[in-house]
């Protein structure tokens, strides 16, 4: 029987993920240009080739369990020793999410528009643009949806032929902050159906997520958090640490989720061919699996973990700002460092500007922290005590 002596429990483990699994939302943001899988495994295994496997491997496959972790993580810790999800603690759980999710989700939402306003405004009044641009972004965003699902990418035709896509907010890394709140508020709904059938519900959203089984309006974001955190529920509603179920499979999930690993870095994964796209799902799955399991090991090591422990606090900060500054960041190094044909330099480009944006983020973390706490407070979530 396994002891908790050679691995953390769940807090050990959330607390070990925060702060990589935003970094990697980070490398999910700096892919870079497309890659043709054809022409790549044309090329062999040559240095331009290695470039471009790296890219594969970092930012389509393994950071594609960041979103889904987190999904788990949340579905657990809003059921977490309750024995009943009546009305008074469905409204308890509203409140304390209200500040801790949707208010950060409109404040940088609003925060986008008016830098980009900014920045459309500034190009007006000095390079001389037409006021005609100002009208042309009103036009475009100035909608109902626009927190919504003014965003769409990925569309694609599902097994049933059924034409779809993913979509998101105006700032589109938020698309998982809104999924969230959907399930936030669904939860009683989500309560009752795994009250009642309890694995049988599961099962369903696999199906739907695995197989993309669903209709053209649905983005293919819902399937994602409907699966992972109505997983993470069921282990908190059922009683179960989702740490010892799977510690439990783990010589099982590892092996099962290398195999998948390697095979969907050659083929592309998501951005591969119509094989490579359909493992992609159970990548995802059994890769998240294999995180989480990696998280209860590594944990143990108390220099790592009480370092990730600390930094936790500011993936948030690093999930909601990147997408402001990782332009920027990735323009500036490619200026100091041109991209050659030197696939080594490339590497060292695609891997730099990532975590260079995550360094800056963690500066001015700890900056506001210091100036503005209060305005940080609200940004990050904080909640009213």
């Amino acid at each position: 029987m396994d002891s908790k002596l050679n691995r953390g429990g769940y807090s050990e483990c959330i607390n070990m993920l925060r702060f990589p699994l935003a970094i990697l939302v980070v490398f999910v943001h700096s892919y870079g240009p497309d890659i043709d899988i054809s022409q790549l495994h044309a090329n062999g295994f040559i240095g331009a080739a290695f470039y471009d496997y790296v890219r594969i491997f970092f930012s389509v496959v393994i950071a594609r369990s960041a979103v889904p972790i987190f999904f788990i993580i949340f579905g657990y810790l809003l059921f977490y020793k309750v024995e009943e999800y009546s009305r008074p603690v469905y409204l308890s759980k509203l409140k304390k999410r209200f500040y801790s999710i949707v208010v950060p989700f409109f404040s940088w939402n609003v925060f986008n528009i008016l830098w980009m306003l900014l920045f459309i405004v500034a190009g007006i009044l000095i390079h001389g643009r037409s006021w005609t641009v100002l009208f042309d972004y009103l036009k475009d965003y100035a909608t109902p949806n626009i927190l919504w699902d003014c965003s769409i990418w990925g569309e694609r035709e599902t097994w049933l032929g059924v034409k779809t896509h993913n979509s998101g907010p105006i700032l589109l890394p938020f698309w998982y902050m809104r999924d969230l709140i959907v399930m936030f508020l669904l939860s009683p709904i989500i309560y009752w159906l795994i009250k009642r059938t309890k694995l049988a519900i599961i099962l369903l959203l696999l199906i739907i997520y695995a197989f993309d089984i669903r209709a053209s309006w649905i983005s293919g974001t819902f399937t994602c958090a409907g699966l992972f955190f109505s997983l993470g529920a069921y282990f908190s509603i059922m009683k179960q640490d989702f740490t010892d179920v799977l510690w439990k499979w783990r010589k099982q999930i590892c092996p099962l989720a290398l195999v998948l690993i390697i095979f969907q870095t050659y083929t592309g994964s998501a951005n591969g061919n119509n094989l490579s796209m359909m493992m992609h799902p159970w990548l995802v799955i059994f890769q998240s699996f294999t995180f989480i399991i990696l998280a209860l090991y590594l944990s143990k090591n108390n220099k790592l973990y009480q370092t990730n422990k600390r930094l936790a606090k500011v993936s948030f900060f690093i999930y909601a700002l990147h997408p402001f500054i990782l332009g920027y960041v990735d323009s500036i190094i490619n200026k100091i460092m041109p991209m050659t044909d030197t696939w080594v330099v490339k590497i060292f480009n695609y891997l730099s500007v990532p975590l260079v944006c995550v360094a800056i983020c963690i500066i001015i973390y700890y900056s506001m922290q210091k100036a503005v706490p209060s305005a940080l407070g609200v940004m990050v979530g904080e909640r009213k005590k």
